[in-house]
């Protein structure tokens, strides 16, 4: 689990410093302050060593990866809104620190051409016994670089976009040292990738789990089952109709608190990042849904961080934690000071005073 986190020039944060993590976080904030962008740059921090994961962000705002070509050459990519003030010539730096691996930084740079870059020698190697080929040429537009250092592992990795395309070198990238999830505000969710993870949950006999959180919303939920219609299988529920039912006709709060709860379940010693946690969900459940996913969490040891920015759903988080005997919770409210961005962390007795006195925390 993470313990802090530092982010130097990503997005929104020219810094950032968050420290003393628990095992559920929940980030407020007002708009535009980096909520969304925090999720981000721990993403990045959990896949490690594989640069393409900036381009899989961008689909979390709704926003296909493209890139704008002039004159033969790239004008603009996916990652130039990742540089703190849209400048690529700064350097993204993101460290955490965790319980079992301690620190581990990422650095994030562009590569343009060689001559700029005097030193820097880079080859594609060919599997066919063909001579190496040069990963920056005249006909190369872009190089992103990710350079990865912890205490057991250091090393770098390049996305290269080229006449050949989007490319990861060295490929594969070695497989992500921290297992995550992101659950995207308004982001499609796969019915398929559900049904995956539930499948899983069969397996080891712990689908009762996703039941007996659904139950939470909907009490006249019996069970639940994966069925396989037009070739796509989906969760389908049984309300007592006579006939299974699938889980999107039931309503959004369903799909998104089935997708939270399967993305924890299958995140064991991992992080789920959940952006507008709220979303589809009535207020009236709020309580009975932040105490099954403090439940969750425990269960599959799972790191969660999420945005809000809801008071009712702080409120209901903060009696759920508390009333649970579990207080293993933490609200971080980000505000933005000039340049610079102020972290306020609430633990349960200073989140308690500040409900008593009506003071803002979103």
């Amino acid at each position: 689990m993470y313990l802090s986190f530092k982010v130097t020039n990503f997005r929104c944060f020219h810094e950032l410093v968050m420290e003393n993590f628990a095992p559920v976080n929940l980030i407020a904030g007002m708009n535009n302050v980096g909520k969304t962008a925090l999720l981000e740059a721990l993403f990045l921090h959990c896949g490690a060593y594989n640069p393409e994961l900036v381009l899989r962000i961008s689909t979390f705002r709704g926003i296909e990866p493209s890139f704008k070509i002039e004159s033969g050459r790239t004008a603009e990519t996916p990652w130039d809104s990742l540089f703190a003030g849209f400048d690529p010539a700064k350097e993204i730096e993101l460290t955490g620190k965790s319980k079992t691996a301690g620190y581990r930084t990422l650095r994030l740079r562009i590569l343009r051409e060689p001559l700029e870059n005097p030193g820097v020698s880079l080859f594609i190697h060919s599997n066919q016994g063909k001579p190496a080929e040069p990963l920056l040429s005249t006909d190369t537009d872009l190089v992103l670089e990710l350079e990865y250092n912890e205490a057991q592992r250091k090393g770098k990795h390049y996305l290269v976009v080229g006449p050949k395309g989007i490319q990861v070198q060295p490929f594969p990238p070695p497989p992500p040292p921290i297992p995550a999830v992101f659950l995207a505000a308004r982001g499609r969710i796969s019915p398929a990738e559900d049904a995956e993870r539930f499948g899983r949950l069969e397996i080891t006999g712990k689908q009762d789990v996703l039941l007996k959180v659904l139950k939470t919303v909907e009490p006249r939920l019996r069970r639940l089952s994966v069925v396989v219609a037009g070739g796509v299988p989906m969760i389908y529920g049984d309300l007592g109709h006579g006939r299974l039912i699938p889980l999107p006709v039931m309503g959004e709060g369903m799909v998104r608190l089935a997708s939270l709860v399967l993305a924890i379940a299958n995140t064991g010693k991992g992080v789920v990042l959940v952006d507008e946690i709220e979303n589809g969900l009535h207020h009236s459940v709020l309580y009975k849904v932040w105490r099954v996913i403090g439940e969750a969490a425990r269960t599959f040891n799972t790191q969660i961080f999420a945005t809000t920015h809801s008071l009712e759903c702080i409120r209901a988080a903060h009696r759920a934690f508390r009333d649970s005997g579990h207080y293993d919770f933490c609200l971080y409210r980000l505000e933005t000071l000039g340049k610079s961005t102020r972290v306020i962390a609430y633990d349960q007795e200073t989140l308690e005073a500040a409900m008593e006195t009506d003071l803002e925390v979103r």
